[in-house]
């Protein structure tokens, strides 16, 4: 079976709502009562954002349903010497349904954004991978950078 690959409209808010909801699931442990409170938070944030371009995301879809989706949140940053412009992006919620695994659809779905982000001529393009994505993004060039965080908010867990 083939996808194809569309742009997301802000009609698309409670799709990436939910894969957004998955991921954290899937990755991050959080468990389905604390994800369903925060889709219809997601859901409105997204609806606006996407709408205002500062939330650029891409869906595949196969036989008329979504399998997968990837996002890409669009900042202002401190303009630098020499850079074409004052933007860049931070790739989010990458999913793709468990069925459709493994069959080069989030390659395909990050091709499409890093095409976005080189013709918006954002700066540079940053992502916090799960393990086991890490390699997919390795084989298309990102790689570690010199920063630190500092996590201002924290969970019991992270204590």
């Amino acid at each position: 079976m083939s996808y194809a690959i569309r742009r997301a409209s802000a009609d698309d808010a409670p799709l990436l709502a939910e894969h957004r909801a998955r991921v954290w699931r899937e990755v991050g442990g959080w468990d389905e009562e604390s994800m369903a409170a925060q889709i219809p938070v997601w859901t409105a944030w997204f609806r606006e954002s996407v709408a205002a371009e500062i939330y650029v995301s891409f869906v595949a879809e196969e036989d008329g349903e979504a399998i997968a989706s990837a996002s890409l949140l669009v900042q202002r940053t401190i303009p630098r010497p020499e850079l074409p412009s004052d933007r860049e992006g931070r790739v989010q919620s990458v999913y793709v349904v468990p069925d459709a695994r493994r069959r080069g659809i989030a390659r395909a779905l990050m091709d499409n954004l890093v095409d976005y982000a080189r013709t918006a001529a954002l700066v540079r393009l940053t992502l916090h991978p799960s393990d086991e994505a890490r390699e997919l993004y390795a084989s298309m060039g990102f790689a570690p950078l010199d920063e630190m965080g500092l996590r201002l908010y924290q969970d019991d867990d992270d204590a």
